[in-house]
C-alpha cells in the first residue's frame, strides 16, 4: 500500500439546522426492528447527506439517488 490516503476527509463539517434535523430523524428510524420504505428512503437521505459533506467525491456512487 502506498501511504497516500484513499480519500481526504476533512477535519469538520457544518450541518444546517434542516440537515441536524435529517440526520437525527435517521437515527431515530434506524433504533426501529423493522423499517418501511418510507423510513428506509429517510436513512438514505441521511447517508447520502453526511456522505456529501465529509466525502463529496463520492457523487452518484451510492447508487440510490432520487428514490426518497
Amino acid at each position: 500500500m502506498s501511504g497516500v490516503p484513499f480519500a481526504q476527509l476533512p477535519d469538520s463539517i457544518t450541518l444546517t439546522r434542516d440537515e441536524i434535523s435529517v440526520v437525527l430523524f435517521s437515527r431515530d428510524l434506524s433504533e426501529s426492528a423493522e423499517l418501511g420504505e418510507p423510513e428506509r428512503a429517510s436513512v438514505r437521505r441521511a447517508i447520502r447527506l453526511i456522505t456529501a459533506k465529509l466525502w463529496p467525491e463520492l457523487g452518484d456512487l451510492l447508487g440510490d439517488e432520487g428514490q426518497e
